[in-house]
């Protein structure tokens, strides 16, 4: 087997895998605590019979225990995430504990998969006990969704380990959900299989194994959605496919489905898929975006498709995507698996049109949403990633707590955070024939090969610290080759090499051509000076505010930090200075940003009921404020936080 080009409709194509390794600054700090911490504490809240009863659910389904199912369907294709990622970072680390825990975990879900390729352990228990149980019966069951993070992970552990035994189980799903779906359009029963990973899953399988069959399965499944009877917008399957113009409904199912249409498009080319990607990009990037890079507003809303006088067809939406700028701070969803899902969509999006735009929204999900969704020592986990919190417990009810949990009672989002951020440095290049695409910064080792010859690339940093990222050439032999240099959307001021470079380079690639060899270095050097950020007026929650970035890490303030102030007042001049300074938060050091330009005014009081009240005499009090990295926030109790604060003149 050969790993398969990306796909003749695409300009780029990844690396192979495990071609580039963090090797020091702040990305290898990451994938550290995430191999020490985060891998072993996940596999133990699978392991724990009272906590999650997940492999609980494998062990019943493989005869091995007694029980009963429990716990949400979703919950196979949880283990499986977990697995991709334990199988990414021993191909890093090549840990002999590790790889027992791996062998270990493929043997259980061997001994589960029926002979056909099936494999959801609510049905296998279901026939133990006797009742009835149908292959894809309820779309709300997840089966195809496991499915494809099964197929997911055995490719992934293929490309780390050079076995096939995860591999295998991952072809024999694929087969399954090729005869699922050709006996859907037989009879006329498509249904939408919601949270689609198998698109992309089965075409990473076609491009490992060469197997067009898979690629075959892939279009099916995605043509079925438009034979779908009664769609939803929650569902993205109301209308066809190629009427998609923006992005609506459930944000995992919305991402993980164009993801799934990108990648179909590199291999097949359909014009009408890739002009209906480019709409609903726009219309997420440019209306439906949170600074943090959230996505997914509503944890419940009313489908746009819904008017006044069309009232029949106002549809219930859930954990969605809202109207344009309808961007709540308090109250925002943002599942981290929806953020996820758009890495996924921006990463193949980027490889068909080579636009920094994606890579940048890719750089900035990292940092300001996925980091942000775990504690900073790894032990506990946010569903929904709000961008402000009130001080005071709220007078209604949240779907999900304030605070990070150390166990979801939906967990599909920790053990997807665990398999991105294990496999982050995937997300450093991507190449074309000539030459090299730089996509996220940081301090890393890559070998790979440009037309024909071996290419050694060392990238050293201390980014986001500080804007000086320096490439080196390894390799002996000479390489015709270009760099592509991706300027960063935020850069006003910097140099690369003997170029200047100024606000009309920023959000683009910069070529650097030439003959490297070892020894031959290329500087890039940014300006990172914190700025002030606006929201676009449109965006009630956020209107005349300003948030405040550093590089690409968005900042906040918490309530810890700045408790001689009027918290609900607490804001910062047009014209406010920052000064920069490290600060240990837990055990973890962070760049902190402090102003002497902050500014409030006395408390006021809410005490009695009512929503408004006359406007006493204020006077605008100077005051110091600090912030930290939003990634950081929430690691010292319960407590206001805020990204946005009010503008001052």
């Amino acid at each position: 087997m050969e790993h398969q080009h990306y796909g003749t409709h695409a300009s780029l194509e990844n690396q192979p895998m495990h071609s580039t390794h963090w090797s020091g600054g702040f990305w290898q700090e990451q994938f550290t605590g995430i191999s020490k911490n985060i891998l072993p504490n996940i596999y133990h809240l699978f392991d724990s019979d009272d906590i999650s009863h997940c492999l609980a659910n494998f062990r019943i389904a493989a005869g091995l225990q007694e029980g009963s199912h429990q716990g949400p369907p979703f919950a196979d294709g949880d283990f499986y995430k977990w697995l991709e990622g334990a199988s990414y970072i021993y191909g890093v680390t090549k840990d002999a504990d590790l790889k027992q825990l791996i062998d270990q975990s493929i043997k259980l879900i061997a001994s589960v998969q029926r002979e056909d390729g099936y494999i959801f352990t609510q049905y296998s228990i279901r026939l133990k006990q006797g009742e009835d149980a149908q292959k894809l019966g309820n779309s709300l069951n997840f089966e195809a969704y496991n499915l494809g993070h099964l197929i997911t992970a055995g490719c992934v552990h293929f490309m780390s380990t050079g076995e096939k035994s995860l591999l295998d189980l991952g072809i024999k799903a694929a087969s399954c959900l090729k005869s699922l779906f050709e006996e859907a359009e037989r009879n006329d029963s498509a249904k939408t299989a919601i949270c689609p990973s198998h698109y992309m899953a089965l075409i990473d399988l076609y491009r490992i194994t060469g197997d067009k069959t898979h690629l075959e399965t892939a279009e099916l499944a995605i043509r079925l959605r438009d034979q779908v009877k009664n769609g939803t917008d929650d569902n993205q399957d109301r209308i066809k496919l190629s009427e998609h113009d923006e992005m609506l409904g459930h944000a995992v199912r919305a991402t993980y489905l164009y993801g799934g249409v990108a990648d179909l498009y590199a291999e097949l080319g359909n014009e009408s898929h890739r002009a209906m990607l480019e709409r609903v990009w726009e219309s997420e990037e440019y209306t439906k975006m949170y600074i943090n890079s959230g996505c997914g507003a509503l944890y419940d809303g009313v489908s746009p498709s819904g008017y006044a006088g069309d009232h029949p067809n106002l549809q219930r939406t859930h954990q969605s995507y809202g109207r344009p700028y309808e961007l709540p701070n308090l109250t925002a969803y943002n599942e981290t698996c929806a953020t996820i899902g758009n890495i996924f969509l921006n990463w193949r999006m980027f490889k068909l049109n080579e636009q920094a735009v994606h890579a940048d929204r890719i750089e900035q999900s990292f940092y300001n949403l996925i980091l942000a969704s775990k504690s900073l020592d790894g032990k506990r986990y946010f569903y929904s990633n709000p961008l402000e919190r009130e001080q005071e417990p709220l007078p209604f009810h949240l779907k999900w707590d304030r605070t990070r949990s150390e166990y979801l009672s939906s967990f599909c989002c920790p053990p997807n955070m665990f398999r991105i951020l294990s496999e982050s440095s995937e997300y450093t290049y991507a190449l074309r024939e000539d030459g090299i695409y730089t996509g996220m910064y940081g301090d890393c080792k890559s070998h790979f090969q440009i037309g024909g010859k071996e290419v050694l690339l060392r990238q050293e940093t201390n980014y986001p610290l500080d804007g000086i990222i320096r490439f080196t050439f390894e390799q002996e032999k000479s390489v015709d080759c270009t760099l592509y240099v991706r300027i960063p959307s935020w850069v006003k001021n910097g140099t690369l090499g003997d170029r200047r470079l100024g606000s009309k380079d920023a959000n683009s690639y910069i070529p650097v051509s030439g003959s490297w060899k070892a020894g031959d270095e290329i500087i890039l050097e940014l300006d990172m000076q914190p700025r002030l950020v606006l929201a676009h007026p449109l965006v009630e929650a956020s209107k005349m505010q300003v948030a405040v970035m550093r590089g690409p890490v968005l900042y906040c303030s918490e309530e810890i930090d700045n408790n001689n102030s009027y918290w609900p007042g607490l804001g910062l001049k047009s014209t406010a200075q920052f000064s920069e300074m490290v600060t240990t938060i837990g055990s973890t050091e962070v760049l902190c940003l402090e102003s002497e330009d902050g500014i409030s005014y006395q408390s006021l009081d809410w005490s009695e009921k009512g929503l408004y009240q006359d406007l006493p005499s204020l006077q605008a009090i100077p005051t110091k404020i600090r912030l930290i990295p939003y990634y950081a926030w929430d690691n010292r109790g319960l407590g206001g936080m805020k990204i946005w604060h009010p503008l001052y003149v």
